[in-house]
C-alpha cells in the first residue's frame, strides 16, 4: 500500500477572485504533487521488483521525478512571493522512503 498526501487544501477555480498568476502558482503546485504520486509509484515498483537492474532503474527514475517536483515547487513558491493571495507549498510527505 502506498501512502501519499494529496492536496494543498484548495480547489482550482477560474473564479474572478483568483488572478492568472495565482492560478498558475496553484497549477504548478498541483503538477508537482502529481509528480510526487508518480515518484511514490516508481519507488514502490522498485521495492517490489525482484530484478536488481529494474530496481535500480526505477529508483533512479523516482529520484529524477523528485528533483523535478521540487524544482517546480520552488519556482511556484518564488512566483507566489510576488503574488498577493497565492499559497506557498506545504510540507511534503515522502512515506515511500524510511
Amino acid at each position: 500500500m502506498i501512502k501519499v498526501v494529496v492536496g494543498y487544501g484548495r480547489e482550482m477555480t477560474t473564479n474572478d477572485d483568483m488572478s492568472s498568476q495565482e492560478r498558475t502558482v496553484g497549477a504548478m503546485h498541483d503538477t508537482a504533487q502529481q509528480l510526487e504520486v508518480a515518484e511514490a509509484i516508481l519507488h514502490h515498483g522498485a521495492d517490489a521488483s525482484p530484478n536488481a537492474e529494474t530496481k535500480a532503474r526505477l529508483h533512479g527514475l523516482g529520484d529524477e521525478v523528485t528533483l523535478q517536483a521540487r524544482s517546480i515547487d520552488r519556482r511556484a513558491d518564488r512566483l507566489a512571493e510576488g503574488t498577493p493571495g497565492a499559497k506557498r507549498s506545504g510540507p511534503v510527505d515522502r512515506a515511500h522512503r524510511p
